[in-house]
């Protein structure tokens, strides 16, 4: 008798676990099968949508900007440089060199090194500014193309 009811119990929590996953433990073959329909994800931006504006940012660069060797797509390098000579310059130099931003123990690292090889981390800095360093955020000052250009542009300095 206490097998039978831990055996029934366990049929209940197997077939309760199933349901939670949408599979019923009782369904034929056919059932199992059978395509469940899409979910509706929320539009960017409305009520239901939880991505925060850094995560949508990134995912952007991630998704959509970088292509398979890591360079930024559809960047107008021209216009890319003109803005980072009369945005970027000021703080960074014309070649980009000011700053270096490796470890002390480490080779030197400038904008050019940190646009190819830390993309995430520089489009980061580039929209959403970094107070321990005093750079500005860019994302409600820029469009987002002209942040596509300056970073497209980052890429090929030395």
């Amino acid at each position: 008798m206490k097998f039978a009811r831990l055996a029934s119990t366990g049929i209940l929590a197997l077939a309760a676990y199933g349901m939670l996953l949408g599979i019923s433990a009782f369904a034929g073959s056919d059932k199992a099968t059978e395509s469940k329909p899409a979910v509706q994800k929320p539009e960017p931006g409305s009520p239901g949508d939880t991505l925060t504006r850094e995560d949508a940012r990134m995912a952007l660069l991630v998704y959509k900007l970088l292509d398979k060797d890591g360079k930024i797509k559809g960047a107008n390098l021209k216009r890319g440089e003109k803005l980072f000579m009369q945005n970027c310059k000021p703080c960074h130099g014309d070649d980009g060199h000011r700053f270096n931003f490796s470890n002390f123990n480490e080779p030197p690292a400038f904008i050019g090194d940190r646009a190819r090889k830390e993309m995430p981390t520089f489009w980061y800095q580039l929209n959403f500014g970094d107070d321990d360093r005093g750079m500005q955020a860019y994302i409600d000052e820029f469009p987002l193309q002209d942040l596509i250009d300056i970073a497209g542009y980052a890429q090929t300095m030395p």
